[in-house]
């Protein structure tokens, strides 16, 4: 045990996104990467993922090869079929793909809590093909900065 770093190493960064304050900390634990991310000031859906050991060769994935990931969520899933959900479950998977090609030897758990300020719309809901594409620019900018704060986090 003397060669586990004490205080566990963490890292956090804010910023404005969309005109909502957003915060990210990331720690590292011996058996896990715990990720926050937050708009609420509060904890949000707890998502366990792991990189599958079969997409993996000994030198990770090759270029732009994405490795499998699973996902489960330990609380707060909302409802099957919502958009929340289904967007935090790719929060969660490209989080991990992004830590595998960065450092293909790092096989420990991502656990990301994330709390946005995103309206829970029904995947069932048609909207006008101008909404769509307003909403699906606003899910990108906020996706792309998300990850670039988590990146900037880096203990991995």
């Amino acid at each position: 045990m003397a060669d586990i770093p004490f205080p566990a190493p963490m890292r956090l960064t804010a910023r404005t996104v969309q005109g909502v304050h957003t915060e990210v900390w990331v720690q590292s634990f011996t058996d896990t990467i715990f990720i926050f991310v937050s708009q609420t000031g509060r904890v949000g859906s707890m998502i366990s993922t792991t990189i599958d050991n079969q997409s993996l060769s000994s030198h990770g994935t090759a270029a732009g090869e994405l490795a499998a990931t699973t996902s489960k969520f330990l609380f707060g899933a909302g409802h099957e079929g919502s958009k929340k959900r289904e967007l935090q479950l790719v929060y969660a998977s490209h989080i991990s793909q992004m830590i595998a090609h960065q450092n293909p030897a790092e096989t420990r758990q991502v656990m990301l809590t994330i709390s946005l300020q995103t309206p829970d719309r029904d995947l069932n809901i048609s909207l006008s093909a101008d909404e769509e594409e307003q909403q699906r620019k606003q899910d990108r900018n906020l996706f792309e900065n998300v990850i670039e704060m988590v990146n900037e986090c880096s203990v991995w």
